[in-house]
């Protein structure tokens, strides 16, 4: 892993970033912005140098530089292509962090995993996609939503 210390101008914002823009006063903003006063800067952010583009961490970068002041960043630096880029992106923002899934509420339904398994007639990724974050799709499986993204 290389890690690299940036000033904030070469960082740009990925337009296609899926998460929603938290705000100051959001209470997932605050709870980030409390994690970083408590704990500093501990889980950096990722950047593709072949595109500028923030890979994951916009909420980490919005507190560091418009509440905190810092003009530079140190980032874990990645090269990828506009595909791999995107695809990480989605994998960034979209991982829950284990303390969080323990917070979220299981309820019982109707959703037959057996069901939704037998109606796929072929699989959209081979063995290795996800672990090389490499193919024509990336599913996302959390508790009773199954999404898959194509680029």
């Amino acid at each position: 892993m290389e890690i690299r210390a940036l000033p904030i101008e070469q960082i740009n914002a990925a337009a296609y970033n899926p998460r929603v823009d938290l705000q100051p006063g959001d209470p997932e903003y605050e709870k980030l912005k409390a994690s970083i006063e408590s704990f500093g800067y501990v889980e950096l952010i990722v950047w593709n140098e072949r595109t500028g583009n923030m890979v994951g961490g916009h909420q980490r970068y919005k507190i560091m530089v418009n509440e905190l002041g810092h003009t530079e960043l140190a980032v874990s630096v990645v090269d990828l292509d506009d595909q791999q880029e995107k695809l990480l992106n989605l994998a960034a923002e979209f991982a829950v962090p284990q303390d969080e899934a323990l917070d979220l509420p299981v309820t019982d339904d109707d959703f037959d995993i057996q069901r939704a398994l037998d109606e796929i007639k072929e699989p959209e990724t081979r063995r290795g996609d996800y672990g090389s974050l490499v193919g024509i799709g990336w599913c996302v499986v959390t508790r009773r939503i199954l999404m898959t993204y194509h680029f």
